[in-house]
């Protein structure tokens, strides 16, 4: 178990001096560069007996160098002689981290003199404080509600894009909206505006929860009162006809042969690994043979901290989640998000799955019914209705649901249940009142 230090370059002039992590132990042999150049000649000569080596640690014009090397040295013993898994990617950023401490001290200051600035402009107007919110949002000042996780980038994204929305209305209706303006004739004349967009009703929903979100910070700052915005401001979702895979089709996804079309394939598969697990897309892509491990009870799960929530759900190890992690090493294939919507509505066409399906659908004031074909109406999120849909038709709790979803209410979770009126009644016939009854054949 050691560290070493030595120059792969030995050219006249300065050089890059690198470490080397050793432990037999650990089979640990790792080579990287330490970031601190040396002259060469004063370094190869310092190797020759511990007189020297003395020598060029006690002059001065070395001493920041060795300072920073044996700090270095400390920390990467101190890696070594602890717990932690060794990678070259962790040995790496302790590395940088003390070479470039200085910088890094630096930015630290100018990012805290930013954000002070920025609480000094806020305060004043509503405007002002979206601003602060969503700053505080993205340095990790303003946690979860009740916890220490930070707040989702998607999370961050919305509440930004309710700000653009807010800066809008502003505009058209030309005037500033500010603390006293927040009333419930705001609320109306802004979710008017925003239908008039020709927005959903569940996008309209989005934009005013998040306007109360916000509200409810700046009231915690005793900046507003926000009593109406919790009694008036009512966020209307609207329940949208998505579809789901039944277990058959999952099963079918799965078989399916895509072995000369890699794209589609790994598409396909990281897909079927998000239909038996449930979990959001920013979740279920991020899925490794790293999460399995085995309960109490003997079986297997796979233990995932959701990224939006912060929750940490316990989902029981299928067959074929093992078989895909194990075709690509324990770890899923990178797919971007439009991929698996644009490719997943191709492979569903070529399974055939093109019945036509009606929705009833809504764009600002204007409501029809649509007709589409199923395939088309596969999605990323379509992963996660299915496993609450089939969880729930054969026979779960919707507590039990929610432990593998992690959705925080039995309200939240009803909008995933997709089951059509035959569904619904085939599954009242399993309650009690009606197994009680003698059946006609």
């Amino acid at each position: 178990m050691a560290v070493s230090f030595f120059i792969r370059n030995k050219k006249v002039g300065t050089s890059t001096l690198f470490a080397r992590i050793r432990s037999s132990a650990k089979n640990v042999d790792i080579k990287t560069s330490t970031l601190l150049d040396v002259d060469v000649s004063a370094w190869e000569n310092s190797q020759k007996s511990a007189t020297k080596r003395k020598n060029f640690r006690n002059d001065e014009n070395n001493k920041a160098f060795i300072d920073k090397l044996d700090l270095i040295e400390g920390t990467l013993n101190s890696i070594l002689n602890s717990d932690a898994d060794i990678t070259k990617e962790l040995v790496d950023r302790r590395i940088y981290d003390i070479v470039y401490s200085e910088q890094i001290a630096a930015e630290k200051e100018r990012a805290k003199a930013e954000a002070m600035a920025i609480e000094k402009k806020q305060a004043v107007n509503f405007n002002g404080f979206i601003e602060r919110f969503i700053h505080e949002c993205e340095t990790g000042k303003r946690k979860k509600k009740g916890g220490t996780t930070n707040i989702a980038p998607g999370t961050i994204r919305s509440y930004k894009g309710f700000q653009s929305q807010f800066k809008e209305y502003q505009e058209s209706r030309l005037r500033i909206v500010d603390f006293p303006d927040l009333t419930l004739g705001f609320y109306n004349d802004f979710r008017q505006f925003l239908i008039d967009k020709s927005y959903s009703p569940n996008t309209i929903a989005r934009m005013i929860k998040i306007c109360k979100t916000i509200c409810y910070a700046a009231e915690q700052l005793k900046l507003m009162d926000a009593g109406n915005i919790r009694s008036g401001f009512e966020v209307i979702y609207k329940d949208v006809d998505n579809v789901y895979l039944t277990e058959e089709r999952i099963q079918e996804l799965y078989d399916y042969d895509l072995s000369d079309r890699p794209a589609w394939e790994k598409v396909k598969d990281v897909f079927v690994v998000g239909c038996l697990t449930g979990q959001r897309v920013s979740d279920y892509k991020r899925i490794s043979a790293k999460m399995i491990v085995t309960l109490t009870d003997g079986n297997r799960y796979i233990k995932l901290k959701q990224e939006k929530t912060g929750n940490i759900v316990y989902i029981l190890l299928d067959y074929r989640v093992e078989a895909i992690l194990n075709k690509y090493n324990g770890e899923l294939p990178k797919v971007y998000d439009q991929k698996i919507n644009d490719r997943i509505k191709e492979i569903g066409e070529a399974l055939g799955w093109t019945e036509i399906v009606e929705l009833d659908e809504q764009r600002g004031a204007m409501e029809y019914t649509a007709k589409k074909r199923f395939c088309d109406l596969l999605k990323t999120h379509t992963c996660r209705r299915s496993l609450a849909t089939n969880m729930y038709k054969a026979g779960c709790s919707l507590s039990s649901i929610m432990a593998i979803t992690g959705h925080s209410s039995e309200q939240q979770l009803k909008t995933y249940l997709k089951l059509d009126e035959s569904e619904k009644g085939m599954l009242a016939a399993k309650e009690n009142y009606f197994t009680r009854l003698r059946i006609a054949k």
